[in-house]
């Protein structure tokens, strides 16, 4: 058992279990006692099976070290606890998920004071006294009540009213769809609903442990019946987020799916252009140029990190950034130190009202206006052997159709062409899953590219 991107996943039952859990907790206390951190956390819980329960067995751990904790009344989104944590000014909280994970997983997400994603410091703390944790104290959920060391607490509203803040322009007159996929963001959207008076319909708001049998990640494959319905009833966007609410799509009024670097692109570009507001954006290593050429046009800064969310978010900290992103969402500054789906969508209701277009006119309109021309994919793909992979693409390059002028490892093996174009590979921090991005000046090369690269890795792993 490991902690890394975030904390803990693993399959129910099987590496998710009552004893594992109990014994991450364990650690969490330790470390809480090691740092002198404050005797107080955050636990949260998604609606993934048996979440609530698994939230409470966390408690009766805490409480058994005279640690208070603050339970949510209900499943409640990443972005609420991370929210929570910097609320009740927390060394550490967490959040029982396994975020976008297929159904049979479920997790622990640990946050770092603030609500930031777990530094880095205290990930190696977690992996050097986790292996030597056997036993733990615990203490039933009756007990850490009578003790008075378990209070619940919902922190919807503040954290909406965070969100309210960051908008300069709220009388939104919008007919929008938003799907919670069964999720935890349900919470959070009906609060936001209620405050703008918005017509937004939102579905899939039943809990599904099953996820339909899948996996609560609003990737374009999965959100085709979602787009259907959305272009059936002419609204002027659709959102969906993911199981924990962190990561996000969205669909435009002509059923384009945008993906994330489009999004927090846009949501800078507004910021910087519409509003005034200074500061620079950091993109993780397989973000899109488009940030590059709005960076350059408009003359901000633009910072660079390795693939985690707990990078970007140090990066945003330190350089007092405004945006930090990565394909499958975003942080604002004044908001959280994680990605939040809410937030995103509450910031391209005010574009699309501010701008009175259609969303996909602005997109294009952003494009052209920093002359950006290329195609972006990511696709990712289980294979055989991973280290066989990486051992073979350490000491050789793909043979690409042109000259590749230079390569980088700060997150996986990337080829910089020629022509300004690129390609990435690199393994899921969080997954069994090779990815593969690109950026190219036409479809058809980009698709010839994440072919060619998925053919390629299979064949190096079957060897």
């Amino acid at each position: 058992m490991k902690i890394g991107t975030s904390g803990f996943r693993g399959i129910i039952a099987d590496e998710f279990t009552r004893e594992e859990v109990c014994k991450i907790i364990e650690c969490t206390c330790k470390i809480i006692e090691k740092n002198n951190f404050k005797r107080l956390v955050v636990v949260g819980y998604d609606n993934r099976f048996m979440s609530d329960i698994f939230a409470k067995y966390a408690v009766g751990v805490f409480s058994a070290h005279g640690i208070k904790s603050f339970l949510t009344p209900t499943s409640v989104a990443s972005p609420v606890i991370s929210f929570a944590g910097k609320y009740e000014d927390c060394d550490l909280s967490i959040i029982i998920t396994a975020s976008h994970n297929p159904y049979v997983y479920n997790g622990i997400k640990i946050f770092s004071k603030n609500g930031q994603d777990l530094s880095l410091d205290i990930e190696q703390q977690y992996n050097k006294y986790l292996p030597k944790i056997k036993r733990f104290k615990y203490l039933s959920f009756d007990e850490c009540v009578n003790r008075n060391l378990i209070e619940y607490k919902d922190y919807t509203k503040q954290y909406v009213n965070n969100i309210l803040s960051l908008l300069k322009y709220k009388d939104i007159k919008l007919k929008t769809m938003f799907n919670v996929m069964s999720g935890s963001s349900l919470n959070g959207i009906v609060e936001l609903k209620n405050k703008l008076k918005l017509d937004v319909e939102i579905v899939n708001t039943h809990r599904d442990p099953l996820f339909n049998y899948g996996a609560p990640i609003p990737s374009e494959e999965n959100l085709k019946e979602f787009r259907k319905i959305a272009l059936k009833n002419k609204i002027d966007f659709a959102f969906a987020t993911d199981g924990d609410g962190d990561r996000v799509a969205v669909i435009d009024e002509k059923g384009n799916y945008l993906n994330g670097n489009e999004i927090a692109s846009l949501i800078y570009y507004f910021a910087v252009k519409e509003k005034g507001l200074k500061g620079g954006f950091v993109k993780n290593y397989s973000f899109s140029l488009l940030i590059d050429k709005i960076c350059k046009k408009y003359n901000c800064e633009l910072f660079e990190t390795p693939v985690g969310f707990k990078y970007i978010s140090q990066k945003l900290i330190d350089t007092n950034s405004l945006v930090g992103a990565e394909n499958s969402g975003c942080e604002i500054k004044g908001n959280v130190y994680t990605k939040d789906g809410l937030v995103l969508y509450a910031l391209l209701l005010e574009i699309v009202n501010f701008y009175k277009k259609p969303l996909s006119k602005i997109v294009s309109d952003l494009k052209k206006d920093v002359g950006y021309k290329m195609y972006y994919k990511e696709y990712s793909f289980k294979v055989k052997n991973k280290q066989k992979i990486i051992k073979y693409l350490q000491t050789n390059n793909p043979q690409f159709k042109k000259q590749v002028i230079s390569t980088g490892n700060l997150d996986g093996f990337k080829y910089f062409f020629v022509d300004g174009t690129w390609a990435l590979i690199r393994f899921s921090g969080t997954e069994n899953l090779l990815r593969l991005v690109c950026e190219m000046n036409s479809e058809q090369e980009m698709s010839e590219v994440i072919s060619y690269l998925e053919n390629f890795a299979n064949e190096i792993s079957e060897k």
